[in-house]
């Protein structure tokens, strides 16, 4: 079905814009057939993991030439569970399944773009490293800094108009003020300005094509936006957050962006929901999700700058990072017995 999709959208549109085939990468692939016990792994047995990786980067390349050749012009391998591993981790396992891959798609006349998800700060240096053709990254990147970066390396930064609080709730002056501010704030070279991950479902057409309208004539938006003053799409919702201290359990919540379309979010509650049943005597667990107004107002409350973000008891425990299920269950009985 995919395939035949590709084949008529490029027949319709394919001269003239260029079509992005999204591929599961390497490492979040084999995360999905090992689960979290691959991170682990890397720590205890890194050849393992070093061929599993392979092996997902030869499924990889399998289905980028699939996608060539029903007419992509740009293959992303997205991977997201790459934000969890440190660099040198990406290093050591990932270095020369990713190379391959990447030549694999510009021998075959494509151009590459390597997505990661998430708080991908400190991954942007290797990324750039593994010599894809682009990096795209989402709202938890600065995408000035990480421009910098990528600069060094003569590889072209994707990203990152927020998805919720513009994209999706934000009037059309505010996807344009985005995509100006966003010019500036990355001086407009070798830049690909994008949502910084797959827009929400009911994301308003008007706000997709203030923002395209906004990158070709960044001129005339600046002379549209010179008296507009932009609202936050929370104001006036005011959220109450938990008494903790009074609470008989501890109390984990989580902030995700979307579990239903962000993988990282996803393995974060699938953690919590899987280990809830060994804790569900001391602890009590909610999700917040970054679509939904409140909840946008709850994360700003609670003073959380990136998604996802677990917290125990109002404290923010992991940052775009998820435990183990040890340390998870380990730092629930710590906040469990000062009850």
């Amino acid at each position: 079905m995919i395939l035949d999709v590709m084949k008529r959208v490029k027949a319709e549109i394919g001269d003239s814009t260029a079509l992005y085939g999204l591929i599961c990468g390497p490492f979040t692939l084999a995360s999905h057939l090992r689960g979290s016990d691959i991170f682990m792994d890397m720590i205890k047995d890194p050849d393992y993991v070093t061929e599993l990786v392979g092996f997902c980067g030869e499924v990889a390349c399998k289905i980028a030439e699939m996608y060539i050749d029903a007419g992509m012009d740009v293959i992303a391998s997205v991977d997201p569970l790459l934000s969890q591993i440190s660099p040198k981790h990406a290093k050591q396992m990932l270095s020369e399944t990713y190379t391959a891959m990447f030549d694999f798609i510009r021998a075959k006349g494509a151009y590459s773009s390597f997505f990661v998800c998430g708080n991908a700060t400190r991954q942007i240096d290797v990324m750039c490293q593994l010599n894809p053709d682009s990096v795209s990254v989402d709202e938890n990147v600065n995408l000035a800094a990480a421009k910098e970066i990528t600069d060094k390396y003569g590889i072209a930064l994707g990203g990152n108009i927020p998805l919720t609080t513009t994209m999706l709730h934000g009037t059309q002056q505010d996807n344009m003020k985005c995509v100006i501010d966003l010019l500036a704030l990355a001086d407009g070279k070798n830049l690909i300005i994008s949502p910084g991950c797959d827009m929400p479902y009911d994301t308003p057409i008007e706000n997709t094509i203030a923002a395209a309208q906004a990158v070709k004539n960044p001129d005339s938006a600046r002379e549209m936006l010179k008296n507009y003053e932009s609202v936050s799409t929370i104001a006036g919702i005011d959220v109450e957050l938990p008494d903790y201290a009074s609470r008989e359990k501890a109390f984990i919540e989580l902030f995700l962006l979307d579990p239903d379309q962000c993988a990282a979010c996803t393995y974060m509650l699938n953690l919590v929901v899987d280990t809830i049943g060994e804790i569900k005597d001391i602890a009590d667990y909610a999700v917040y999700k970054y679509t939904i107004k409140e909840d946008i107002a709850r994360t700003a409350k609670m003073g959380i700058a990136n998604l996802p973000t677990m917290c125990v008891d109002g404290n923010q425990k992991w940052v775009s990072l998820i435990p183990s299920k040890e340390e998870l269950i380990s730092v629930v009985r710590e906040y469990a017995a000062k009850k």
